[in-house]
Parts: C-alpha cells; sequence; structure tokens
C-alpha cells in the first residue's frame, strides 16, 4: 500500500518507525513522512506549546546530518507549507479525521520531501512547535503554536521553481476565512528587490535590515540562504489573476515567458518573514579527493548556484581554494566593466614574470590564482555578441581553480560547451541535483552522484557513484587503466595484423603476384577471428599496468592519459615498422629452411601460420603488464585452438567447402624437425629486437610509471624480514631473514 501510494524520491521510512493502524478506514491522502532530528522536543502534535521567543535555531536537524537549519524569528508556518510537497500516509491526531501514523522512536513524524533542505525546514519548523500533520492535493493540516489548535489551509495554487524566477510560491486560504494569503521562498537576490518599500526607520525596515545581516552571516558560515516572504491577496484581485493565468496556460505563442510574467504580478509587493541558512555538509573524503584530482592535473571548475560568499566558504572546505592561493572575483555589473575587469587581470598576470631575485613582492605574484564569477558576470560574458569568451577562458586558463556563483542550469551547460569547443578539451560533469543535468549531458562524460537530490543526475549520466570520494577512483584507477588498455590494444592489434598481411605480400614476390596464397583458405579465416582474437582482449580487459594503491598515491601518473602518452602518431609507425621487420624474418626464414627441398606449398604455409602465430603471442606476452589466470588462458587456449582446429580439419576433410585439400599437412609438419625449427628461430628473431629495446627503455630512460614501480619494488626488499640478534655470552651477532611468508610457522634461516 504505501509504496503503491508514496512517489517521493526520499527512501522508505526506516524499520525502527511505529505504525500505528486505525479503527476506521482508511482515506488515501498525501501526506508527509519525516525523519528524527538531532536535537528537538518530543513534543506531541496534540499538545501545543508556548510561543518560542525570538532567536535562530542553528542545531542540526537534518536526519542524515547533512542539513543543518538555522531559522529567523518570524518564521513561523511559512517552512512548513512550503517544504512539505510529500506523498505518504497520514498522520494519527485527536481529531475527527483518522489517520496512519509514522513515527521514529522518540515519537516524532517521520516526513518525506523531495530534497533534504525541504526536510531540514519542516523538521525545524517542528522544533518551533509548528507541526505538519496532513499534506492532501488540496488541504495543509497544521499544528500552530500561537493559535495552540489545529489550522486546515485551502490550496489554492502552487507557483514552482524555476531557475529564473529563483523561488517558489503558494497561494493558501484558511479554512473558515476568506484571507488568501500567498508565501513565497527563494534566493535573497529575487525576493529582496520584490518587497513593498518602506521607511528605513519602520519596524518593517528594521527586521530587512537584521535580515540582511543574518543572511551575510549564513553566507559567511556556508549555509545556503533562503528568504521567505508572504502578500495578503483580496479575493477579487486573485480571481481576475487566476483568470488571466488560465489563459495564458492555454496559450502557445511566447508560453514560459508569459508564465513568468504572471508569476511575477502575484510575487510582488511582498512582506518579509524572515530568512533561514542551511548547511550543506560535505560527504566524507570530499577534500582529499580533489586535492588529488588538482594533483592529477585536472582542471577543476565549480559550478554551483549558492552565494558568493557561502561558495568561497565551500572552496575552502573542499580544499578548491587553499590560503595560499590569491582570489581574483568578477563581480560586473555591465559589459564595458567585464571586458575591463577580464584585461586588467590578463594584463597582470602577462607581467608578472619571475625574476632571479627573490622578494616579497616576487613571492606574491608567484601565488597561485583562482578565479571566482558570479552569475551576473557570467550572464555578459556567455553572451556571443560580447566577445569575452575567449578572454575569459585566457583568464580562466591561467587560474589553478574556478568558482562559479549564481550559476543557473543553462549558464553550466553552456560554460561546458566553450571549454569543451573553445579549448579543445575533454571534460567531464558530476552533480546531484535535477539542475545538473543539462551540464552532465553537454559534457564528455557525466557523473551522477545518487542520493538525497533524487534520481534525476543519476538518469541522465554515464557513470553513476553513490558517493563523491569514488570518483577517485573512477579516474585516477580505472581512467589510467582503462586510457593504457586500449591504447595497447590498439596499437597491438594493428601490429598482429600488418604482420599476418605482410606475409601474404612477401610471396606474391614469388607468385608473380597472381594473388595466390601459401596458407589455406581457413586460416586466413580464423586467424583473427578465433587464434589470436582472446590475447588482445585479455590485454584490453584485464590488464594493470600499475597497482592501484600505487596510482591513489601518485595522482600525477594520470597525466599519462591526459597527455596522450600512450599513444601517439609515431607508437603507430613504429608498431607498424616492427610488424614489417617481423614479417620478413618469419618468411625469409622459413624460405631459406626449406630451400632446394620438395617441400608443399601448404606445408610452406602452414609452418609459416604456426610460426607467425607463436611470434605473436610472444609479442603479446611482453606487452602484458600483470600476469593472471586469464591471460594465462588466452595464451594456451589461442594456441590449442589453432593446433586442435588443424587436426580436425586436416583429419575430416579431403574436400571441403570447395576449397583446395590440405588433408594430412599438419600432420607432416609436426613430424618434420625442420618445422619446430623454423618456428623456434622464426619466434626468436623476430621478437628479439622489441625485447632488447623495451629493456634498454626501461633501464636508462624509464617513465613515471615504471620509476613508480620500480622505487615500490625496492621499498619491498629494502625491509624483507630480517632479524638481527646478538649473544651475550659469545659477543656474536647474527642476521636471519623470513624466508616463507606463505605460512603461519614462519622459517628463519641465517644468512650472516
Amino acid at each position: 500500500m504505501r509504496l503503491a501510494e508514496s512517489r517521493s524520491v526520499t527512501p522508505s521510512p526506516p524499520p525502527n518507525l511505529i505504525f500505528a493502524m486505525p479503527a476506521q478506514s482508511h482515506q488515501p491522502t498525501l501526506s508527509p513522512i519525516s525523519s528524527s532530528a538531532e536535537s528537538s522536543p518530543n513534543s506531541e502534535s496534540e499538545s501545543p506549546s508556548p510561543p518560542m521567543k525570538s532567536k535562530a535555531l542553528s542545531n542540526s536537524i537534518s536526519p542524515t546530518g547533512r542539513a543543518k537549519a538555522a531559522i529567523n524569528s518570524k518564521i513561523t508556518s511559512i517552512a512548513t507549507f512550503l517544504n512539505a510537497k510529500t506523498q505518504g500516509k497520514r498522520l494519527k491526531m485527536t481529531s475527527t479525521k483518522t489517520e496512519n501514523i509514522y513515527r521514529t522512536a522518540d515519537g516524532r513524524p517521520l516526513y518525506e520531501a523531495e530534497s533534504p533542505d525541504e526536510l531540514a525546514l519542516v523538521n525545524a519548523a517542528y522544533s518551533y512547535d509548528c507541526c505538519l500533520l496532513n499534506r492532501s492535493p488540496n488541504h495543509i493540516l497544521v499544528s500552530m503554536p500561537t493559535a495552540r489548535a489545529t489550522v486546515e489551509y485551502e490550496i489554492l495554487k502552487i507557483l514552482p521553481f524555476d531557475s529564473s524566477r529563483k523561488c517558489m510560491s503558494i497561494v493558501v486560504r484558511r479554512t473558515g476565512s476568506q484571507e488568501i494569503v500567498l508565501y513565497c521562498k527563494g534566493a535573497d537576490s529575487t525576493i529582496m528587490p520584490v518587497l513593498s518599500p518602506c521607511p528605513h526607520n519602520s519596524p518593517e525596515g528594521i527586521l530587512r535590515e537584521q535580515t540582511q545581516q543574518q543572511l551575510d552571516r549564513y553566507a559567511r558560515e556556508g549555509l545556503r540562504i533562503l528568504v521567505m516572504a508572504k502578500r495578503t491577496l483580496n479575493s477579487a484581485d486573485y480571481t481576475d489573476w487566476w483568470a488571466r493565468h488560465q489563459e495564458i496556460e492555454m496559450s502557445l505563442e511566447n508560453r514560459e515567458r508569459r508564465l513568468r510574467d504572471s508569476f511575477a504580478k502575484l510575487e510582488s509587493n511582498l512582506t518579509l518573514l524572515g530568512a533561514t541558512g542551511i548547511e550543506d555538509r560535505l560527504q566524507d573524503g570530499v577534500p582529499e579527493t580533489i586535492a588529488s584530482l588538482l594533483a592529477a592535473g585536472i582542471s577543476v571548475w565549480v559550478l554551483t548556484g549558492d552565494k558568493p560568499e557561502t561558495a568561497i566558504n565551500i572552496a575552502y572546505s573542499a580544499k578548491l581554494f587553499t590560503q595560499q592561493m590569491e582570489l581574483i572575483k568578477l563581480t560586473a555589473r555591465s559589459r564595458d566593466a567585464a571586458e575591463t575587469a577580464i584585461n586588467f587581470y590578463l594584463t597582470d598576470m602577462e607581467n608578472a614574470k619571475p625574476t632571479s631575485s627573490i622578494g616579497y613582492s616576487q613571492t606574491l605574484r608567484r601565488k597561485p590564482r583562482a578565479l571566482v564569477v558570479d552569475g551576473k558576470t557570467l550572464t555578459f560574458v556567455l553572451d556571443p555578441k560580447s566577445k569575452l569568451i575567449l578572454p575569459f577562458l585566457r583568464l580562466a586558463k591561467r587560474c589553478a581553480s574556478v568558482l562559479c556563483c549564481r550559476s543557473t542550469p543553462l549558464q553550466k551547460a553552456y560554460l561546458v560547451k566553450v571549454v569543451k569547443e573553445e579549448l579543445n578539451l575533454r571534460t567531464l560533469a558530476i552533480g546531484d541535483g535535477a539542475n545538473d543535468v543539462s551540464m552532465i549531458q553537454m559534457a564528455d562524460v557525466g557523473v551522477g552522484i545518487s542520493g538525497q537530490e533524487g534520481m534525476q543526475a543519476v538518469m541522465a549520466a554515464d557513470f553513476t557513484l553513490s558517493r563523491f570520494r569514488y570518483l577517485e577512483r573512477l579516474l585516477l584507477s580505472h581512467g589510467y587503466w582503462c586510457y593504457d588498455r586500449l591504447s595497447r590494444m590498439i596499437l597491438y592489434f594493428f601490429y598482429k595484423n600488418a604482420a599476418f598481411v605482410f606475409l601474404i605480400f612477401w610471396y606474391q614476390l614469388y607468385c608473380g603476384f597472381s594473388g595466390s596464397v601459401m596458407m589455406d583458405q581457413m586460416y586466413l579465416m580464423l586467424y583473427n577471428l578465433i587464434f589470436t582474437s582472446l590475447p588482445p582482449l585479455a590485454i584490453g580487459v584485464y590488464d594493470k599496468r600499475v597497482p592501484e594503491d600505487l596510482l591513489l598515491k601518485n595522482p600525477y601518473l594520470y597525466k599519462n592519459g591526459r597527455l596522450g602518452v600512450a599513444y601517439r602518431p609515431h607508437d603507430f609507425w613504429l608498431i607498424l615498422l616492427d610488424a614489417l621487420y617481423q614479417s620478413l624474418v618469419i618468411f625469409f626464414v622459413a624460405l631459406c629452411a626449406y630451400a632446394e627441398s620438395d617441400v608443399g606449398i601448404w606445408e610452406f604455409g602452414t609452418t609459416i601460420t604456426a610460426s607467425c602465430l607463436f611470434a605473436n603471442l610472444v609479442h603479446c606476452c611482453i606487452e602484458i603488464r600483470s600476469w593472471t589466470v586469464l591471460h594465462v588462458i588466452s595464451i594456451v587456449v589461442s594456441l590449442a585452438s589453432f593446433y586442435l582446429f588443424s587436426f580436425v580439419y586436416n583429419y575430416w576433410c579431403v574436400n571441403c567447402f570447395g576449397l583446395p585439400s590440405t588433408y594430412w599437412v599438419i600432420f607432416v609438419c609436426i613430424s618434420s624437425a625442420v618445422h619446430w625449427l623454423v618456428i623456434l628461430l622464426s619466434t626468436v628473431v623476430a621478437v628479439l629486437p622489441r625485447l632488447i629495446l623495451t629493456t634498454v627503455r626501461i633501464s636508462l630512460c624509464p617513465d613515471d610509471s615504471t620509476k613508480v614501480l620500480l622505487h615500490s619494488k625496492r621499498e619491498r626488499s629494502r625491509g624483507e624480514g630480517l632479524l638481527v640478534t646478538w649473544s651475550r655470552s659469545t659477543s656474536a651477532s647474527s642476521i636471519y631473514r623470513i624466508t616463507d611468508y606463505g605460512s603461519k610457522n614462519q622459517i628463519i634461516t641465517t644468512i650472516t
């Protein structure tokens, strides 16, 4: 029943709930379910408490420990009205209406909400004895501390949130009266300008000044800010607005713009109620993950809708900014001001050239920079007519980190687009909410975090993570492996195909380019399909050049893929040159071995095919960096499939598929010593140069990955379990080595 009625994105109630069934029949409604707060009174909804004094609630109230609400004194039932748009069962009350109760072990109602922010606000209202009792599609039932009774409101209209207005509203009418009130919550930059005019010395003006001070304090503390306001409407005005609004909803021309204008007419001349500050706590491992990404050479840009003060505070907490960084703030209010600021900072950076003298001023100039841009500045910068996109990107490239505040979802997506197209870079976007969907879809790689914000980002992403810290493993470990595997697998595919084709080309020199081949047609078809298909797949799927712990410990190794080190244009030509050399060795070694003999063309071709197969597999063994059972199986299966097919094919098929008969050829070959000597000699001579070059390169000029592996090996062998003892009676010392690490009964042998 509960799953059928509740369609909320938040999880179902935990098992510690107390569920009380009513005696009467159940009436289906959409009601809230809420979680326990960290600190709140265990007051029941039917027992009202006296009004609370003016103070701000700053204790944690989110059940997940994720959100903290700080609520201004004048907020009473506003948080309840606007933030309990949830679905579920009814709560039990002492009234004529019968409902189901969902409560936690301490007696608190369990709410469900569309976002953790709304859940935090409703829990905060409960802590102030303003308890949401029922939420149906058309009615709200609230226990008010001032009324000392339950109050029911009829929902007339909900004005949904959108990124342009940055607010949402609800129009309600108290049951039993004709008073219509619009309650609105949204960003301070949206609500404050639409408040009704008032003198500064009036109580309303003083309240606004105090609220603004609280907003500034909340922003400095890194809290998410919401401003609450209301407007009392008369029935005639609302009826006229509703009639015009219905016409707009039915129209098709400029519908979205006209809807926004209609909402704006109603959301004007508001009266301030107060403000809230909700703490969005960082998940575990976020600072460490961002630090690792920066150390890997990845440019990290944070695009958020928070205020600049809040975003900067969070950036410091997440280690996106450090105290050693110089902050560059772009807060222009016109196109010319934005251009002047960007050109000023670009000129300053170009003139800041380090010299040999080290002084205080030079030290300041060498400090890394962090760029902070607000939403209005982004509006001017991202306008194609302003021609500020390229200067802005040049400025951003010179900064270690970029933080964009008050940005809308469309701005996020367009910023990802211009970075991807103008700078020709690969982009990855990660988000957890619906406002991140456009950004995730625009990026080359989209990552969605499944959590409290819903599943929209997850459904639009390429990868899904349950925690932000897993991004470190996704990029630094799996990203490194994926690029390295694919690069070496593709090069190996080119190599083995080119080597096999070159063998046929060399034979054309001796058959007058007639197009005939010395290999059986079945070998030509199955060589890439079966005989050599598994080894490159083993490299491309299971090979690990560097273990995961070393990759996470050394994030700079990620540049192997970021800079395209493993697959460069000259690597392709080198691998083709190697294939050309190996084909020459394989063909002419066999040609010289069978010179002036009466060997048949099919025996000659079978020997060359077997030699090429052995050379390819030995080459694959050199390329494998981490041997596993699957790698061994791929090599064994390749050899076994070739000889098994050859035995069956040459034994049963005297004249099959209309092809020339190769009956009993493989048995003649394996009984000849020349066949095996040709395979051995051609394989060694063909692969020896690559083995020598690989050894010399690793010994003389190893890359960063090889250096890390060698250093790790030396560190492990340095403390290899040596035990030093000294005898007082004989004044002699002995050194012992633990020779068996695997068994519980370790063997200790004397080495000196």
